[in-house]
C-alpha cells in the first residue's frame, strides 16, 4: 500500500501536526476502526482515530479546526475527542464502543489508555440488550413501511452490520470468550455461544459486500425473527 494511502502513516502524521498544535495537552492519539480492526479498504474505509485532550486542550478545541480541513480530505474522520477521566468514567454509560475501542487500537501517540480498562458486565449487558431492542423496533417499522423497495432495505442492511458487530463482540465478551476481528468469525462465534442461527447474519454480509443474488425481504423476514431470540437471550442472561 503507497505510504500516502496507508491509514498508519496518516495517523502519525496527523498525530504530529496535533501534537504541535496542541503541546502537551494532547497526551495520547489512537488508531482506531477498520484500519486497527484489519479490514480497512483504500479509498472507501475512513481513517479512524481517538485524540485525549485535557481540559485546558478541550478548551482550545477549535484549534483542530485547520488540521482537520486538510486531513478531511485525505480520508481522515474526525476524531473522537476524549478527556483523560472520559473511559473511567463513561465505562458504564458505554461499555459497547470502549470495548471496541480496547479490542482494536493501535497507540500513535502517548500511553496506551485502554491496556487496563476492565469491561464491566452488567452495563455491558443492558446495553446490548437496549441495541438489540432499539434495533428490533426500527426494523419492524422499515420493513412495514419499505417491504416494496429493495434500495431501502439493502442500505438498512448495510447499516446494520456495524451494530450487530459491536454486538456480537458484546455478547463474547460477557461470556468471556475470543473475540475475532473478521466479522464472518465473529458473526459465528456469538451465535454458537448464544444459541442462534448465524445463517441470517453471514447473509447480511454478503449483501454488505456487494454480493447480489438475495432475496431482500427473506432476509428481512429472518433477520426479525431472530433478533427477537437473541433479544430473549440476552435478558435471561445471568451474569456469574
Amino acid at each position: 500500500m503507497p505510504a500516502k494511502k496507508d491509514p498508519v502513516n496518516i495517523a502519525e502524521e496527523f498525530a504530529s501536526q496535533m501534537r504541535s498544535t496542541f503541546g502537551e495537552d494532547l497526551q495520547a492519539l489512537l488508531l482506531v476502526g477498520s484500519a486497527a480492526r484489519g479490514d480497512y479498504i483504500p479509498g472507501k474505509s475512513d481513517v479512524n482515530t481517538l485524540a485525549i485532550l485535557t481540559a485546558n486542550g478541550m478548551e482550545w478545541l477549535e484549534k483542530a479546526y485547520p488540521i482537520l480541513q486538510n486531513w478531511r480530505r485525505k480520508g481522515l474522520a474526525v476524531p473522537h475527542f476524549m478527556m483523560p477521566d472520559a473511559i473511567t468514567r463513561a465505562l458504564d454509560s458505554y461499555p459497547l464502543e470502549f470495548l471496541d475501542f480496547k479490542l482494536f487500537h493501535q497507540v500513535i501517540l502517548g500511553p496506551d489508555v485502554f491496556s487496563d480498562v476492565v469491561i464491566p458486565a452488567q452495563p455491558l449487558r443492558l446495553q446490548i440488550e437496549r441495541e438489540l431492542r432499539g434495533k428490533l423496533f426500527l426494523l419492524r417499522q422499515v420493513f412495514a413501511s419499505e417491504a416494496g423497495h429493495s434500495k431501502q432495505l439493502e442500505a438498512v442492511l448495510k447499516r446494520s452490520v456495524a451494530v450487530f458487530t459491536a454486538v456480537f463482540q458484546g455478547i463474547l465478551e460477557l461470556g468471556k470468550r475470543p473475540i475475532p476481528a473478521d466479522r464472518p468469525s465473529l458473526f459465528r462465534e456469538a451465535a454458537a455461544f448464544a444459541g442462534f442461527s448465524d445463517g441470517v447474519f453471514l447473509q447480511i454480509l454478503e449483501v454488505r459486500d456487494g454480493k447480489g443474488g438475495k432475496n431482500l425481504r427473506v432476509i428481512f423476514k429472518d433477520l426479525l425473527k431472530e433478533l427477537g431470540s437473541i433479544v430473549h437471550w440476552v435478558d435471561s442472561y445471568q451474569i456469574k
